[in-house]
């Protein structure tokens, strides 16, 4: 390697954001984006943590990561996506899911907002309190959290929502799952590993 002027020995001054942990919150739908082109389309929910001490999470976490620059454009955490349910969708090989996610969803949001019924126009889902719940997981061995489901706004604020149970380890193709011990006449061995932004 060639030196560099002004090279110093020295931490990030962007600490790790901490993670958003398990478990159920109120917050607000702060805007929607349909996806895709019928049949096969996709509600996006932004959500934001609305009540308790980490309200606004996701704006602060996507600020913290959009100043501490780098390689990758900072993707915001507090999305979640509802397929679409639709009979011409042929590329859906789980209709009834789909259907029944979709459904259970609405029926979420209308319970935790009185008065209000769903009449197909996305956009006035905008402003609207509901409740969620984050489901941790791990992806090549590192920890996080997504937004996994909705829930009524009173249940969690009730204490009734239980935490989700883990999602199952995933890992990229080319994430040696278990690292090879090395041999005294080989000497140490180093795996260069290449991955993507986690899936979240």
């Amino acid at each position: 390697m060639k030196a560099y002027n002004g090279f110093k020995a020295e931490a990030s001054s962007a600490a790790p954001f901490p993670m958003l942990p398990a478990g159920p919150y109120v917050g607000q739908i702060r805007a929607v984006k349909l996806d895709g082109a019928e049949p096969d389309q996709t509600l996006i929910l932004r959500l934001e943590v609305s009540e308790g001490p980490e309200a606004g999470y996701f704006t602060k976490r996507y600020n913290h990561d959009k100043d501490a620059g780098g390689s990758f454009t900072p993707r915001y955490k507090g999305d979640l996506r509802l397929r679409v349910p639709n009979l011409e969708n042929a590329s859906d090989q789980y209709p009834q899911t789909t259907l029944k996610r979709f459904q259970d969803a609405i029926f979420r949001i209308e319970s935790s907002n009185p008065g209000y019924h769903w009449d197909w126009n996305e956009y006035g889902l905008v402003g609207k309190t509901v409740g969620f719940s984050m489901r941790e997981g791990t992806y090549n061995d590192v920890p996080y959290t997504t937004v996994a489901r909705l829930e009524t706004a009173d249940d969690v604020r009730k204490g009734l929502v239980n935490p989700m149970q883990p999602s199952k380890p995933r890992y990229s193709e080319d994430y040696p799952a278990a690292q090879p011990a090395a041999s005294p006449a080989s000497g140490p061995q180093f795996t260069v590993v290449e991955t993507d932004e986690l899936p979240f």
